[in-house]
């Protein structure tokens, strides 16, 4: 049978905040929510958007797909895991981050003469 979302993911960001040693109230304000909306989520009580999935993984070092229940790894792999460090900096950092993307096809339909009836 399978479970609820919820109880998957309150099952799991309270068996790592264990693991890390975080209180609630740390957590929750490291994730950006409130101690009750947090308690609500490890209780299988309550939802989350997507963006607060991601704020509680990145405060506990998982991904959002072990807290979903799509992965049974924990930890994020290294290569993925991006530090301050890694941000650009400076006046022009969007022209430096998207420098190091790779080019994107250019995807152009040729134009038609409107029919005129």
């Amino acid at each position: 049978m399978n479970r609820p979302i919820r109880e998957i993911v309150g099952e799991r960001v309270l068996l790592l905040r264990r693991r890390v040693k975080l209180s609630q109230p740390e957590l929750a304000q490291q994730a950006g929510m409130s101690v009750t909306t947090l308690n609500r989520v490890e209780n299988a009580h309550q939802s989350l958007y997507m963006e607060k999935i991601v704020a509680l993984a990145t405060a506990l070092g998982t991904t959002a797909d072990y807290l979903l229940g799509l992965s049974d790894t924990p930890s994020k792999p290294r290569a993925l895991v991006r530090t301050y460090e890694d941000e650009p900096t400076g006046k022009n950092s969007h022209q430096d981050a998207e420098a190091t993307l790779p080019p994107q096809p250019q995807h152009r339909r040729p134009r038609q003469a409107a029919t005129v009836g």
